[in-house]
Protein backbone atom coordinates (compact mmCIF):
# COMPACT_ATOMS: atom_id res chain seq x y z
CA UNK A 1 0.00 0.00 0.00
CA UNK A 2 1.62 3.37 -0.85
CA UNK A 3 1.63 6.05 1.22
CA UNK A 4 -1.81 8.53 1.31
CA UNK A 5 -1.30 11.43 -0.67
CA UNK A 6 -2.60 13.31 1.71
CA UNK A 7 -0.73 16.86 0.00
CA UNK A 8 -2.62 16.26 -3.32
CA UNK A 9 -5.62 15.30 -1.39
CA UNK A 10 -5.99 18.83 0.16
CA UNK A 11 -5.74 20.62 -3.31
CA UNK A 12 -8.54 18.56 -4.32
CA UNK A 13 -10.41 19.90 -1.31
CA UNK A 14 -9.05 22.82 -1.57
CA UNK A 15 -10.01 22.94 -5.47
CA UNK A 16 -13.81 21.87 -4.40
CA UNK A 17 -14.02 24.02 -1.89
CA UNK A 18 -12.77 27.51 -0.13
CA UNK A 19 -11.72 26.60 3.39
CA UNK A 20 -10.38 28.71 5.70
CA UNK A 21 -7.76 27.69 8.51
CA UNK A 22 -6.84 23.96 8.65
CA UNK A 23 -8.36 21.33 7.80
CA UNK A 24 -9.61 18.71 10.03
CA UNK A 25 -8.99 14.75 9.35
CA UNK A 26 -11.14 11.66 11.10
CA UNK A 27 -10.43 8.65 9.72
CA UNK A 28 -14.09 6.00 9.43
CA UNK A 29 -14.37 2.62 9.60
CA UNK A 30 -15.20 1.07 5.93
CA UNK A 31 -16.92 -2.03 7.04
CA UNK A 32 -16.23 -4.75 4.40
CA UNK A 33 -14.26 -2.42 1.56
CA UNK A 34 -10.76 -1.94 0.84
CA UNK A 35 -10.86 1.58 0.57
CA UNK A 36 -9.80 4.14 3.12
CA UNK A 37 -12.24 6.81 4.22
CA UNK A 38 -11.80 10.24 5.61
CA UNK A 39 -14.08 12.59 7.21
CA UNK A 40 -12.46 16.14 6.47
CA UNK A 41 -13.84 19.55 7.75
CA UNK A 42 -13.52 23.00 7.23
CA UNK A 43 -15.14 25.41 9.27
CA UNK A 44 -18.27 25.71 7.21
CA UNK A 45 -18.79 22.00 5.61
CA UNK A 46 -17.65 18.92 5.88
CA UNK A 47 -16.84 16.62 3.50
CA UNK A 48 -16.25 12.80 2.74
CA UNK A 49 -12.21 11.79 0.87
CA UNK A 50 -12.26 8.15 0.05
CA UNK A 51 -8.98 7.03 -0.97
CA UNK A 52 -7.87 3.80 -2.96
CA UNK A 53 -4.75 3.53 -4.98
CA UNK A 54 -6.11 2.66 -8.33
CA UNK A 55 -2.38 -0.04 -8.64
CA UNK A 56 -2.72 0.29 -12.55
CA UNK A 57 -4.49 2.15 -15.84
CA UNK A 58 -6.74 -0.17 -16.86
CA UNK A 59 -9.78 1.14 -17.36
CA UNK A 60 -12.10 1.43 -15.58
CA UNK A 61 -11.06 0.80 -12.23
CA UNK A 62 -13.14 0.42 -9.06
CA UNK A 63 -12.58 4.13 -8.87
CA UNK A 64 -13.67 5.21 -12.73
CA UNK A 65 -16.73 2.99 -12.21
CA UNK A 66 -17.84 4.71 -8.73
CA UNK A 67 -17.21 8.38 -10.11
CA UNK A 68 -19.13 7.48 -13.62
CA UNK A 69 -21.98 5.31 -11.29
CA UNK A 70 -22.57 8.10 -8.97
CA UNK A 71 -22.68 11.12 -11.62
CA UNK A 72 -25.41 8.52 -13.53
CA UNK A 73 -27.27 7.86 -10.00
CA UNK A 74 -27.35 11.68 -9.15
CA UNK A 75 -28.49 12.75 -13.12
CA UNK A 76 -31.78 10.03 -12.90
CA UNK A 77 -32.74 11.18 -9.36
CA UNK A 78 -31.33 8.63 -7.67
CA UNK A 79 -30.20 9.46 -3.99
CA UNK A 80 -26.41 9.54 -3.13
CA UNK A 81 -23.86 11.50 -2.16
CA UNK A 82 -23.27 14.28 -4.39
CA UNK A 83 -19.38 13.79 -5.97
CA UNK A 84 -17.46 16.72 -5.92
CA UNK A 85 -14.16 15.93 -7.68
CA UNK A 86 -11.65 13.04 -8.84
CA UNK A 87 -8.03 12.81 -8.85
CA UNK A 88 -7.78 9.36 -10.99
CA UNK A 89 -4.01 9.23 -10.61
CA UNK A 90 -3.77 9.00 -6.92
CA UNK A 91 -7.17 7.37 -6.48
CA UNK A 92 -8.80 10.26 -4.89
CA UNK A 93 -12.69 11.01 -4.80
CA UNK A 94 -13.99 13.80 -2.98
CA UNK A 95 -17.95 13.58 -2.17
CA UNK A 96 -21.12 14.57 0.02
CA UNK A 97 -20.61 14.01 3.95
CA UNK A 98 -23.92 11.64 4.36
CA UNK A 99 -23.42 11.67 8.34
CA UNK A 100 -23.20 8.39 10.18
CA UNK A 101 -26.46 7.17 10.40
CA UNK A 102 -27.18 3.93 8.68
CA UNK A 103 -30.80 2.43 7.75
CA UNK A 104 -29.41 -0.42 10.64
CA UNK A 105 -28.78 2.32 13.19
CA UNK A 106 -32.08 3.66 12.15
CA UNK A 107 -34.03 0.48 12.90
CA UNK A 108 -32.25 -0.89 15.69
CA UNK A 109 -32.92 2.95 17.57
CA UNK A 110 -36.86 3.45 16.38
CA UNK A 111 -38.25 -0.01 15.63
CA UNK A 112 -41.73 1.95 15.50
CA UNK A 113 -40.18 3.08 12.26
CA UNK A 114 -39.18 -0.18 10.33
CA UNK A 115 -42.36 -0.02 7.75
CA UNK A 116 -42.33 3.42 6.70
CA UNK A 117 -38.36 3.21 6.45
CA UNK A 118 -38.63 -0.16 4.59
CA UNK A 119 -41.40 1.29 2.26
CA UNK A 120 -39.13 4.64 1.46
CA UNK A 121 -35.89 1.91 1.18
CA UNK A 122 -38.31 -0.07 -1.77
CA UNK A 123 -38.96 3.67 -3.35
CA UNK A 124 -35.33 4.08 -3.66
CA UNK A 125 -34.71 0.74 -4.90
CA UNK A 126 -37.60 1.13 -7.84
CA UNK A 127 -36.02 4.71 -8.41
CA UNK A 128 -32.67 2.78 -9.16
CA UNK A 129 -33.35 0.52 -10.84
CA UNK A 130 -36.27 1.66 -13.29
CA UNK A 131 -34.49 5.27 -13.94
CA UNK A 132 -30.94 4.14 -14.02
CA UNK A 133 -31.25 1.25 -15.84
CA UNK A 134 -31.97 3.93 -19.21
CA UNK A 135 -28.50 5.43 -20.74
CA UNK A 136 -26.02 3.22 -18.54
CA UNK A 137 -23.03 2.57 -20.24
CA UNK A 138 -21.89 -0.54 -19.38
CA UNK A 139 -18.43 -0.14 -20.41
CA UNK A 140 -17.63 1.89 -17.49
CA UNK A 141 -18.75 -1.13 -14.83
CA UNK A 142 -15.93 -2.81 -12.92
CA UNK A 143 -14.88 -6.31 -13.81
CA UNK A 144 -18.05 -7.02 -15.35
CA UNK A 145 -20.99 -5.33 -16.82
CA UNK A 146 -23.53 -7.72 -16.43
CA UNK A 147 -25.06 -10.47 -13.59
CA UNK A 148 -25.27 -13.98 -15.68
CA UNK A 149 -24.69 -17.47 -15.44
CA UNK A 150 -21.01 -17.61 -15.61
CA UNK A 151 -20.60 -14.85 -13.01
CA UNK A 152 -23.15 -15.99 -10.74
CA UNK A 153 -20.92 -19.85 -10.31
CA UNK A 154 -18.01 -18.25 -10.05
CA UNK A 155 -18.75 -15.12 -8.12
CA UNK A 156 -21.55 -16.42 -5.71
CA UNK A 157 -21.79 -20.31 -5.93
CA UNK A 158 -18.35 -21.15 -6.10
CA UNK A 159 -17.46 -18.68 -3.59
CA UNK A 160 -19.44 -19.88 -1.07
CA UNK A 161 -18.56 -23.65 -1.72
CA UNK A 162 -14.69 -22.34 -1.18
CA UNK A 163 -14.79 -19.52 1.47
CA UNK A 164 -17.56 -21.14 3.50
CA UNK A 165 -18.14 -25.13 3.38
CA UNK A 166 -14.66 -25.82 2.56
CA UNK A 167 -12.65 -22.64 4.44
CA UNK A 168 -14.75 -22.31 7.34
CA UNK A 169 -16.60 -25.67 8.17
CA UNK A 170 -13.27 -27.51 6.84
CA UNK A 171 -15.33 -29.86 4.26
CA UNK A 172 -13.56 -31.78 1.84
CA UNK A 173 -16.28 -30.88 -1.69
CA UNK A 174 -15.24 -30.06 -5.00
CA UNK A 175 -16.45 -28.57 -7.52
CA UNK A 176 -17.75 -31.15 -9.26
CA UNK A 177 -19.49 -32.75 -6.52
CA UNK A 178 -22.17 -29.40 -6.47
CA UNK A 179 -21.72 -28.91 -10.51
CA UNK A 180 -25.26 -30.41 -11.29
CA UNK A 181 -27.38 -27.90 -8.46
CA UNK A 182 -25.08 -25.10 -8.87
CA UNK A 183 -25.31 -24.87 -12.62
CA UNK A 184 -29.07 -25.33 -12.26
CA UNK A 185 -29.22 -22.49 -10.10
CA UNK A 186 -27.24 -20.15 -11.88
CA UNK A 187 -29.82 -21.44 -14.70
CA UNK A 188 -32.82 -20.19 -12.87
CA UNK A 189 -31.11 -16.99 -11.22
CA UNK A 190 -29.52 -16.07 -13.91
CA UNK A 191 -30.27 -13.08 -16.76
CA UNK A 192 -32.58 -15.81 -18.71
CA UNK A 193 -35.02 -13.94 -21.57
CA UNK A 194 -35.75 -11.40 -18.90
CA UNK A 195 -34.66 -7.83 -19.41
CA UNK A 196 -31.74 -6.59 -17.19
CA UNK A 197 -31.84 -3.60 -14.85
CA UNK A 198 -29.39 -1.18 -12.95
CA UNK A 199 -28.27 -3.87 -10.14
CA UNK A 200 -26.36 -2.81 -6.90
CA UNK A 201 -25.33 -5.98 -5.93
CA UNK A 202 -25.16 -4.74 -2.53
CA UNK A 203 -28.43 -2.50 -1.63
CA UNK A 204 -28.69 -3.63 2.21
CA UNK A 205 -29.00 -1.58 5.33
CA UNK A 206 -25.30 -0.66 5.72
CA UNK A 207 -25.36 0.96 2.22
CA UNK A 208 -28.42 3.06 3.19
CA UNK A 209 -27.81 6.54 4.92
CA UNK A 210 -30.15 8.39 6.88
CA UNK A 211 -29.47 11.89 6.09
CA UNK A 212 -32.35 13.98 8.39
CA UNK A 213 -35.32 11.62 7.41
CA UNK A 214 -34.26 10.42 3.82
CA UNK A 215 -32.29 7.61 2.58
CA UNK A 216 -29.28 7.91 0.29
CA UNK A 217 -27.43 4.84 -1.46
CA UNK A 218 -23.74 4.47 -1.26
CA UNK A 219 -21.35 1.83 -2.49
CA UNK A 220 -22.48 1.10 -5.68
CA UNK A 221 -19.06 0.88 -7.54
CA UNK A 222 -19.82 -2.72 -8.41
CA UNK A 223 -23.07 -2.08 -9.59
CA UNK A 224 -23.99 -3.64 -13.71
CA UNK A 225 -26.82 -5.16 -14.87
CA UNK A 226 -28.89 -8.34 -13.65
CA UNK A 227 -32.18 -9.25 -13.04
CA UNK A 228 -34.20 -7.15 -10.38
CA UNK A 229 -35.10 -9.38 -7.58
CA UNK A 230 -31.96 -9.76 -6.69
CA UNK A 231 -31.25 -6.15 -4.75
CA UNK A 232 -35.24 -6.97 -3.22
CA UNK A 233 -33.65 -9.64 -2.04
CA UNK A 234 -30.37 -8.72 -0.58
CA UNK A 235 -32.55 -5.82 1.37
CA UNK A 236 -35.24 -8.47 2.60
CA UNK A 237 -32.82 -11.51 3.39
CA UNK A 238 -30.57 -8.55 5.27
CA UNK A 239 -28.34 -10.21 8.00
CA UNK A 240 -27.78 -7.30 9.58
CA UNK A 241 -31.63 -6.03 10.03
CA UNK A 242 -33.13 -9.73 9.96
CA UNK A 243 -37.00 -8.35 9.24
CA UNK A 244 -39.23 -11.10 10.08
CA UNK A 245 -41.02 -13.68 7.97
CA UNK A 246 -44.39 -11.33 7.52
CA UNK A 247 -42.82 -8.17 6.82
CA UNK A 248 -40.51 -9.72 3.80
CA UNK A 249 -43.67 -11.07 1.92
CA UNK A 250 -45.19 -7.78 2.74
CA UNK A 251 -42.27 -5.58 0.98
CA UNK A 252 -41.99 -8.67 -1.70
CA UNK A 253 -45.60 -8.70 -3.07
CA UNK A 254 -45.77 -4.80 -2.46
CA UNK A 255 -42.31 -4.46 -4.69
CA UNK A 256 -43.09 -6.97 -7.53
CA UNK A 257 -46.72 -5.33 -7.96
CA UNK A 258 -45.44 -1.53 -8.26
CA UNK A 259 -42.18 -3.11 -10.40
CA UNK A 260 -45.09 -4.86 -12.75
CA UNK A 261 -47.31 -1.20 -13.03
CA UNK A 262 -43.63 0.62 -13.63
CA UNK A 263 -42.05 -1.98 -16.14
CA UNK A 264 -45.09 -3.74 -17.29
CA UNK A 265 -43.54 -6.84 -16.22
CA UNK A 266 -45.78 -10.20 -14.82
CA UNK A 267 -46.04 -10.20 -11.04
CA UNK A 268 -46.09 -14.05 -10.98
CA UNK A 269 -43.07 -14.33 -13.19
CA UNK A 270 -41.13 -11.96 -10.83
CA UNK A 271 -41.95 -13.65 -8.07
CA UNK A 272 -41.28 -17.22 -9.57
CA UNK A 273 -37.64 -16.40 -10.00
CA UNK A 274 -37.43 -14.62 -6.87
CA UNK A 275 -36.60 -17.48 -4.09
CA UNK A 276 -33.86 -19.13 -6.82
CA UNK A 277 -31.74 -15.23 -7.20
CA UNK A 278 -32.62 -14.74 -2.78
CA UNK A 279 -30.60 -18.31 -2.59
CA UNK A 280 -27.70 -16.85 -4.74
CA UNK A 281 -27.65 -13.83 -2.58
CA UNK A 282 -27.22 -15.56 0.52
CA UNK A 283 -24.55 -18.20 -0.59
CA UNK A 284 -22.61 -15.21 -1.72
CA UNK A 285 -23.51 -13.54 2.17
CA UNK A 286 -22.51 -16.63 3.83
CA UNK A 287 -19.04 -16.65 1.34
CA UNK A 288 -18.21 -13.19 2.46
CA UNK A 289 -18.96 -13.36 5.78
CA UNK A 290 -16.70 -15.87 5.76
CA UNK A 291 -13.72 -14.56 3.52
CA UNK A 292 -14.11 -11.37 5.57
CA UNK A 293 -13.41 -13.00 9.00
CA UNK A 294 -11.10 -15.41 7.96
CA UNK A 295 -9.37 -13.74 5.81
CA UNK A 296 -9.27 -10.14 6.47
CA UNK A 297 -9.63 -10.44 10.27
CA UNK A 298 -12.80 -8.22 10.32
CA UNK A 299 -14.29 -9.98 13.37
CA UNK A 300 -17.86 -8.58 13.97
CA UNK A 301 -18.89 -10.31 10.33
CA UNK A 302 -18.95 -13.84 12.46
CA UNK A 303 -22.07 -12.55 14.08
CA UNK A 304 -24.07 -12.50 11.45
CA UNK A 305 -22.97 -16.16 10.17
CA UNK A 306 -25.79 -18.07 12.01
CA UNK A 307 -28.69 -15.91 11.00
CA UNK A 308 -27.63 -16.27 7.37
CA UNK A 309 -26.62 -20.18 7.72
CA UNK A 310 -30.73 -20.55 9.04
CA UNK A 311 -31.99 -18.53 6.46
CA UNK A 312 -30.02 -21.27 4.10
CA UNK A 313 -31.74 -24.28 6.04
CA UNK A 314 -35.43 -22.61 5.51
CA UNK A 315 -34.54 -21.85 1.72
CA UNK A 316 -33.33 -25.20 1.23
CA UNK A 317 -36.94 -26.67 2.63
CA UNK A 318 -39.28 -25.16 0.60
CA UNK A 319 -40.02 -25.32 -2.82
CA UNK A 320 -38.65 -24.31 -5.14
CA UNK A 321 -35.67 -24.87 -4.14
CA UNK A 322 -36.01 -28.41 -2.80
CA UNK A 323 -34.67 -28.91 -6.27
CA UNK A 324 -30.93 -28.58 -5.22
CA UNK A 325 -31.16 -31.76 -3.50
CA UNK A 326 -26.76 -31.95 -3.52
CA UNK A 327 -26.99 -28.75 -1.79
CA UNK A 328 -29.32 -29.39 0.62
CA UNK A 329 -27.90 -32.81 1.75
CA UNK A 330 -24.71 -31.02 2.48
CA UNK A 331 -26.24 -28.40 4.50
CA UNK A 332 -28.27 -30.64 6.59
CA UNK A 333 -25.44 -33.29 7.46
CA UNK A 334 -24.62 -29.84 9.32
CA UNK A 335 -25.05 -29.58 12.89
CA UNK A 336 -26.00 -25.74 13.74
CA UNK A 337 -24.30 -25.73 17.05
CA UNK A 338 -21.10 -27.09 14.73
CA UNK A 339 -21.56 -24.02 12.63
CA UNK A 340 -22.66 -21.46 15.96
CA UNK A 341 -18.81 -22.87 17.58
CA UNK A 342 -17.43 -22.08 13.77
CA UNK A 343 -18.74 -18.86 13.64
CA UNK A 344 -17.62 -18.14 17.53
CA UNK A 345 -13.83 -19.62 16.94
CA UNK A 346 -13.62 -17.67 13.66
CA UNK A 347 -14.52 -14.43 15.71
CA UNK A 348 -12.06 -15.52 18.15
CA UNK A 349 -9.14 -15.76 15.69
CA UNK A 350 -10.30 -13.16 14.14
CA UNK A 351 -9.77 -11.00 16.95
CA UNK A 352 -6.30 -11.82 18.36
CA UNK A 353 -4.73 -11.90 14.68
Amino acid sequence: MPDFPKARAEDLIREHTTPRGSLRWQPLYGDGSERTFYRVATQKQSLILIWSPPGDETFPNENDSYVYLGRHLHQKGVPVPEIYGYYRSEGLTLVEDLGSVHLQDAVVSGAERLTALYGQAIDVLLRMQVRATEGLETRHCFDTSVYNQQFIIERELEYFRWSFLVGALGLEIDSDYMERDFSLLASQAGEGDGQLFFLHRDFQSRNLMMKGDYLYLIDFQGARLGPPQYDLAALLLDPYVQLPEAIQQELLTAYSRAFGTLTGGSVGEFQQKYPHVALCRNLQVLGAFSFLTRIKGRSHFAQYIVPAWNRLRQQLAEPPCLDYRTLADVVQSQNDDTVAEVAARLEREAKNA
